[in-house]
């Protein structure tokens, strides 16, 4: 039946106000239009809703029973009219995020402040996760977008440079690298390197730096997170080969440019292939995408 909401609403209209003259007023129908919509519900249903009289309306036993699903049913219509005009307009939703555990701690935070300044209704829910686990999620579809590397970047995905985070090298302020300006991976090379974990992009990177040189790399401490690399660095345990935003602070350390044009990591914004983002995910994805660049750039 065509225009069924209306029919509907001239039905429930009669059985709030037990007249058909007040509902139609109601609902800036004529008196005649609003009957044959009537006319027409009771056809549909295959019984009659009102019994009707010259000076009387009252609803039937079919009409009470049908009165309180069609209630339930425009409510539900209009909350589903209501939520998704919200999440078009981003007055509420979710974005789930997956990203590098360096940029979750240095360079996504403060985009993500001016994110919730502009939408404070729409939850973000960040996943800090390595590489290869960025991809993985993205393309499975448990996150709305990654942001990662392009190294070994999966079919399917579509990547967007934002950002460059070359590597740099982290050593104790009293150590005696502390007083170059740069550093040589050769000089490197003589120094027990603390190193991330091995399904890392950065322990990817590294090792890869000194093959590539055919460089011996003298591995000393190995840890998952780089909070932990960066602790024992302090400590005067080795050295280490890191993100430039790898460290909130620097007490204690001295971060060294590398001298070696293969330290230079682009990271960018991972998306699905031909896969649409909902309202909230996309313009997020906007905005990240103008401030990390904006960071790149300044």
């Amino acid at each position: 039946m065509k225009n069924s909401i209306q029919h509907i609403q001239a039905f429930l209209a009669v059985a709030r106000t037990g007249s058909f003259t007040k509902a139609a007023n109601e609902l800036h129908l004529s008196p005649s239009a609003l009957t044959v919509q009537v006319q027409q519900l009771e056809e549909w249903l295959g019984v009659i809703l009102f019994d009707r009289s010259p000076r009387h309306v009252s609803i039937t036993a079919a009409g009470q029973d049908a009165r309180g699903p069609m209630e339930k049913l425009l409510l539900d219509l209009d909350n589903i009219v209501t939520g998704s005009r919200d999440l078009a307009a981003l007055r509420r939703g979710v974005v789930t995020i997956a990203a590098l555990p360096s940029v979750c701690a240095g360079t996504l935070p403060p985009a993500l402040r001016v994110f919730r300044e502009r939408f404070a209704g729409v939850e973000v829910r960040l996943h800090d996760l390595v590489a290869h686990r960025i991809h993985a999620e993205v393309r499975a579809g448990e996150v709305d977008f990654g942001i990662g590397v392009r190294a070994r970047l999966s079919h399917g995905l579509e990547f967007v440079p934002v950002l460059n985070d070359r590597l740099c090298a982290f050593v104790p302020q009293d150590h005696p690298l502390a007083l170059h300006p740069r550093l040589t991976l050769e000089q490197l090379a003589d120094q027990p390197i603390i190193l991330t974990g091995r399904d890392s992009s950065v322990r990817e990177q590294v090792d890869a730096l000194f093959d590539e040189t055919r460089l011996t790399m003298n591995a000393g401490m190995e840890a998952n997170y780089m909070s932990t690399v960066l602790a024992l660095v302090r400590q005067g345990l080795g050295i280490s080969v890191l993100p430039e935003s790898a460290a909130d602070s620097l007490e204690g350390l001295k971060r060294i440019h590398i001298d070696h044009p293969g330290v230079n990591r682009e990271i960018g914004l991972i998306s699905r292939s031909g896969m649409g983002l909902s309202p909230a995910a996309q313009r997020c994805f906007d905005l990240l995408n103008d401030e990390l660049s904006d960071t790149t750039s300044s």
